[in-house]
């Protein structure tokens, strides 16, 4: 038995207060599970990048970026198996 699933979540734009907890919100509604963060604001720019555990989560990844992107609107949002991450930065 698999004790983990992972996905990727970055997300960019503007800085404004509630962002990472409007995603993580997004996340626990769909069962999901945050197990690491890293955040930055450059220059008025936050960008964010979650490992998260999808094991439980009641939804596709697709489902889950696309509840993000509404929420977040104007953000770059991209939500990835790790599997699919994995394979892109693969050589």
């Amino acid at each position: 038995m698999k004790d983990l699933e992972r996905a990727v979540v970055v997300v960019v734009g503007k800085d404004r207060t509630g962002i990472l907890a409007e995603v993580a919100g997004e996340i626990a509604k769909v069962r999901g599970n945050v197990i690491n963060v890293d955040q930055t604001v450059m220059d008025g720019f936050f960008t964010m990048t979650m490992i998260i555990d999808i094991l439980n989560m009641e939804c596709t990844v697709d489902v889950l970026e696309q509840s993000i992107k509404e929420k977040l609107e104007g953000f770059n949002v991209k939500v990835m198996h790790e599997n699919i991450f994995d394979a892109m930065h693969t050589i």
